[in-house]
């Protein structure tokens, strides 16, 4: 499917929301009067906010790497709708539940309908110049790449052209080449940004060439992030202190100690902090600084479960609170670590120009770390996490932390 397809496509879905749902409700309200006829406008409006929105930020959300983007199309419309119907009960304004609930159906089969067809008929077709690391690129269900063998570009279609601008090497006929597909606007991607968006890491080895030091977090996103976090602990409260509560006393009753494990982390800035979680292994036997595979006799019968589903997690809550922690960013490290990685990789410390938040895209697409090798691979999906840092990112992570919970995914 090209742009103007899909662009005719979403046109022509919004303007079936618009006048299609209204027009189902109608007929029952007709004679109700003029309250009835402000229900249908605000709900209409609703809907119509809702599209535009639920696209926006399903269409944003496919530029980051994942396997599955369909399995997010229902959890943003329903976050979306609950959201706006939230602010139409605070503000006591009248609203027709049946068009809402049509909007809802309206809007889910939309999306959906504009991701399969886009899926099934549209991959990014590039063309690659045999430079460098380009042999590592991989067909995807999205993407589809055709190596080059000379110099010159072919008559069959195609999306731009990829190099490894790394490679030294290059001979001066494809850096005329590269020269003549600029000249002619085809898009030339680079290996290295191309192959992050794909996996999802940064490679470590070349972080002088990601130029992280120029990728300071924006002020905004960062006093956006303090409040949503603040937002949602107000809202979370009410259930998440009488469940804290009872998992406490559970964990008193299993075994022997007290309910809470509290270490040194290393934070924002490079700053130390105690990280406060729920006790989930017995007293008095220590480990080292990694998680090892070993280490299952250690965990306690109540500390399989709540580890399980992350809910070993749930007093970070309070490090949130206090502002030394977010809800989403990499995961903190114990002091000794972080002390060891700041030896071993050189730009460790660009990790805490942001918060370190309970869940994080380490978290979500890798899973718990056993081991150096496994550490280091979860630090290349911290690095992927600061330099494309951003609300759209935080968003996915939020819908992948749930997954991670209800699944129970790279639990230890």
């Amino acid at each position: 499917m090209n742009r103007f397809s899909r662009l005719s496509l979403i046109l022509f879905q919004f303007l079936a929301l618009v006048a299609v749902p209204p027009l189902l409700a109608a007929p029952s309200h007709f004679w109700i009067g003029l309250q009835a006829w402000d229900a249908i406008f605000n709900a209409s409006l609703v809907n119509a906010i809702a599209f535009i929105v639920v696209l926006r930020v399903f269409i944003k959300l496919q530029t980051y790497p994942q396997r599955r983007p369909s399995i997010y199309i229902f959890p943003v419309t329903l976050t979306i709708y609950a959201f706006l119907l939230a602010v139409l009960i605070f503000l006591h304004m009248q609203y027709s539940t049946k068009l809402l609930l049509l909007g809802f159906l309206f809007t889910l089969s939309s999306i959906a309908a504009y991701y399969l067809l886009d899926r099934r008929h549209y991959a990014l077709r590039l063309l690659c110049v045999p430079s460098g690391e380009i042999g590592k690129l991989k067909n995807t269900e999205h993407v589809r790449f055709k190596l080059l063998s000379q110099p010159a570009l072919p008559k069959a279609a195609f999306d731009g052209v990829v190099v490894d601008f790394r490679d030294e090497t290059l001979s001066p006929e494809w850096e005329r080449f590269l020269s003549e597909c600029a000249l002619n606007k085809v898009r030339i991607y680079n290996y290295l940004q191309l192959s992050e968006t794909l996996s999802g890491q940064v490679n470590v080895a070349h972080l002088m060439e990601n130029n992280l030091g120029d990728l300071t977090p924006p002020e905004f996103v960062m006093n956006s992030k303090r409040f949503i976090d603040l937002a949602f602990l107000v809202l979370i409260a009410p259930v998440a202190i009488p469940l804290m509560l009872i998992i406490a006393v559970w964990i008193m009753l299993d075994s022997k100690g007290g309910p809470f494990y509290i270490q040194p982390r290393m934070g924002l800035g490079g700053k130390h902090f105690n990280l406060v979680k729920f006790r989930s292994m017995t007293v008095g036997h220590g480990g080292s600084h990694f998680t090892e595979e070993n280490e299952s006799h250690r965990i306690t019968r109540v500390g399989k479960l709540i580890r399980k589903n992350r809910l070993d997690e749930l007093p970070q809550f309070w490090n949130v609170l206090k502002g030394e922690m977010s809800l989403i960013g990499p995961r903190p490290e114990s002091a000794e670590l972080a002390k060891w990685y700041q030896k071993e990789v050189p730009f460790f410390m660009y990790r805490h120009v942001v918060r370190p938040g309970i869940s994080g895209w380490a978290q979500v697409m890798h899973g718990y770390a056993a081991g150096v090798d496994e550490m280091k691979a979860k630090l290349s999906y911290d690095f992927y996490y600061i330099k494309h840092f951003s609300l759209w990112l935080d968003l996915l992570i939020w819908y992948k932390t749930i997954k991670t919970v209800l699944t129970g995914f790279g639990s230890r």
